[in-house]
């Protein structure tokens, strides 16, 4: 009674009381979802976006206080966060005031725009205007005033390639921090009849390793997703603009071929981008001369195994839609073998790059059917004449959070045949199940039509319980010995795959882990006549610290049957026969609350009658939000009868961020077995939301022999300055 009197006498005397201090509202989680209903302002009384909650719109914004600490428990936060809302016709406003009793504690290491702001103290503002309560769109913010944008499709992973125009920023207060978001609906897909958006809002108060949120106050709900949103209201009579974007860009392109006689090229490459809003949930693009120039390099990998290695996309412009053309929601995630569309197909072939002269895309909603259509003409190169590539994906809500669809592809890149597939998928989800846990399943069909293949198909299930106290997933898989997506990926057919996993997590209430878990994993692979291939079997325990550093112990027991014999780096030959190829391996990735950080592993294994001993450390290092430095050294020592290789991988990046909007980058990276080294720079500078200069430089050599300076040969040397502007109507 006498804390509730002085609470009173408090909040009566105007000095007020933290959220965390007081009894929070009873409630029941499993069907809470707030809602707030933004207030409309006129458009001269719109906010500079500066960070400073000054203005006096303000003070008659919406506002929302009641949140709840998710990690490490469910409960009342130790801070407390207010977000206020308002919107005039073009743009919806929110001013975040995000109260700390520690402000000089607070994480704010990254200045770099679509940097890894996760690692700071932030804010997650994420709507969902169709209410789809599975796809949305994602926006991040820093105390720096560091931003990222997100596309959230169906509970996969999102998608921080995505790009739209908007603003926002943030300053250091005596209190904490604040942050001002201006959000064009102009820039925005919805539902122009619904009076609703779906809303999540979660703040990482990184530097305590506490989670808050407003809505979804369940530690088995996703904190990407939207299966249990509050929802923002009352938004009407907006300005949607005539839908025109036109993005055009200019770059002088240099390029040297350093073997003699030297192969000299000056040009200018102009592109543009040109998009159309059909309807405010329908988009459409024409591409003429993509631009690839600001493409980093690929991780670096060199294949120890029997099967070509998956190398992921990383060009922005197919980044951007890659969510909408994902098949059979998480099947392929983590095991892309049967995956029906892979973007790095258009654009790159037998590894090198070939221009995209024009392309065209579609994608949202027409009806009720989310659409997703790319069509890309190709330029020739080589023996290969120009190829048009294209992919069609279509999916239809049904049920409670589940979808049907089905996708279509056609073309091959290599030009060498007449490849089509078709495909179907369904995917259920429960939000609900168990005691309030959530399961989903996915199922699959798909089939090749080639002209120098039979028609083949494949086909598969997969079944998770995805929760935090007890997870564990079933999947069957099928791949045609004559399945060939030319616009996929396979690099195992003829084969099928049976996996299981499940885990155990146990939170801890106090002492150094914030939880622990173990569990084992299971897969099975045969041909198709059934025969054994691939047996692996694993013991998983896991670890995770009140710092968030996470450690991983596997131990793993691997027969492999091989019936084809294969070479392995080095030309060392592997015979038919069955190995067992046991082994245990530690990882371990330490917390980002500190200026330095590691990720790394070790392992050691039975490897084809020998062994194999693999070391893979990266580290990183910040020491103040302009200079992030990350080093690795990937090594593994192989020990076969036919002989002895040891496999190395050296990689340095640095990050020079001189603001929010300009960054210097750098990639460099070399292995002993190519003895290739590869140097790509470029200089990002946003000068205003529509405005961007853009400078790269890449640099190809080999060197062969231990004297560096008598063997270093280079190959070739690439520079490109670019200018782009983008115009709205």
């Amino acid at each position: 009674m006498h804390r509730w009197m002085l609470g009173a006498y408090i909040a009566l005397s105007g000095a007020g009381l933290a959220m965390a201090e007081e009894d929070p509202p009873v409630r029941n989680f499993t069907t809470y979802q707030p809602t707030v209903r933004p207030v409309r302002i006129d458009t001269c009384e719109a906010p500079v976006i500066d960070g400073k909650l000054d203005e006096a719109m303000w003070s008659k914004a919406a506002e929302v206080s009641e949140f709840y600490q998710v990690e490490p428990k469910v409960g009342p936060p130790t801070v407390e966060t207010r977000v206020h809302f308002a919107y005039d016709e073009n743009n919806l406003y929110v001013g975040i005031h995000a109260q700390d009793d520690m402000p000089e504690a607070i994480l704010a290491s990254v200045l770099e725009r679509d940097g890894e702001i996760w690692r700071d103290d932030m804010f997650r503002f994420y709507i969902d205007p169709f209410n789809t309560g599975t796809s949305g769109f994602g926006f991040d913010i820093n105390a720096l005033g560091a931003r990222t944008e997100r596309l959230i499709r169906y509970g996969q992973a999102p998608v921080d390639a995505w790009n739209i125009i908007w603003d926002a920023d943030s300053v250091r207060t005596e209190d904490g921090w604040t942050a001002e978001i201006a959000l064009p609906f102009r820039s925005l897909s919805f539902d122009p009849a619904s009076d609703g958006w779906g809303l999540m809002m979660t703040r990482e108060h990184a530097h305590a390793n506490e989670e808050i949120r407003w809505a979804g106050i369940d530690q088995s709900v996703n904190k990407f997703g939207f299966s249990r949103p509050g929802y923002i209201e009352g938004i009407d009579n907006i300005n949607k603009g005539k839908g025109f974007d036109v993005q055009l860009q200019a770059g002088l392109n240099g390029n040297r071929r350093w073997d003699r006689p030297r192969d000299d090229d000056l040009s200018i490459e102009p592109s543009a981008n040109i998009s159309y809003k059909f309807t405010p949930s329908l988009n459409g693009l024409v591409t003429l001369n993509t631009d690839f120039s600001d493409t980093p390099l690929d991780d670096r990998q060199i294949n120890t195994g029997r099967f070509s290695l998956f190398f992921p996309e990383t060009r922005d412009f197919f980044l951007q839609d890659a969510a909408l053309f994902e098949f059979a929601g998480q099947t392929f995630a983590g095991a892309p073998n049967g995956q029906p569309f892979f973007s790095r197909r258009i654009g790159i072939v037998n590894g090198q790059s070939v221009k995209v002269d024009a392309g065209l895309k579609l994608s949202g909603e027409i009806n009720g059917v989310e659409v997703g259509i790319l069509s890309a003409q190709t330029g020739a190169i080589g023996n290969i004449g120009s190829q048009n590539l294209s992919v069609a994906r279509a999916t239809v809500d049904v049920l409670d959070q589940s979808r049907v669809g089905f996708i279509a592809t056609n073309g091959d890149p290599t030009g060498l045949s007449d490849n089509t597939l078709a495909g179907a998928d369904f995917s259920y989800r429960v939000p609900s199940v168990f005691g309030g846990g959530r399961m989903q399943a996915d199922v699959f069909y798909q089939r090749t039509f080639s002209s120098t293949l039979e028609d083949d198909d494949s086909f598969g299930a997969k079944f998770d319980y995805p929760n935090d106290k007890w997870a564990w997933s079933l999947e069957a898989r099928q791949i045609g010995e004559d399945f060939a997506p030319a616009l996929g990926f396979v690099n195992r057919p003829g084969t099928r795959t049976f996996s299981a996993e499940w885990h155990r997590r146990f939170r801890q209430s106090a002492g150094k882990f914030r939880w622990w878990q173990f569990g084992t994993s299971h897969e099975y692979i045969t041909d198709l006549d059934g025969n054994a291939e691939t047996t692996v079997n694993a013991l998983v325990l896991n670890a995770n610290t009140i710092w968030t550093d996470d450690l991983t112990f596997t131990a793993s027991q691997n027969e492999e049957h091989i019936n084809t014999p294969f070479f392995l780096p080095g030309g060392l030959f592997v015979p038919v026969g069955v190995y067992d190829n046991n082994g245990v391996k530690f990882r371990v990735q330490s917390s980002y609350v500190r200026p330095w950080g590691t990720t790394s592993e070790i392992e050691f294994r039975d490897f084809y009658g020998g062994e194999s001993k693999r070391y893979d450390v990266n580290v990183n290092f910040r020491p103040n939000p302009h200079v992030d430095l990350k080093a690795g050294y990937k090594r593994e020592d192989i020990s076969v009868p036919a002989g002895d290789v040891s496999v190395q991988i050296g990689l340095l990046e640095t990050v020079l961020n001189v603001s929010t909007d300009l960054s210097i980058t750098t990639q460099t990276q070399y292995d002993n077995i190519t003895n290739s080294l590869s140097f790509f720079g470029r200089v990002n500078w946003e000068l205003r939301p529509q405005t961007e200069v853009f400078f790269s430089l890449g640099h190809g050599a080999v060197i062969e022999g231990d004297d560096f300076r008598r063997n270093f040969r280079s190959v070739q040397t690439s520079a490109v300055l670019r200018f782009g502007n983008t115009f709205r109507f």
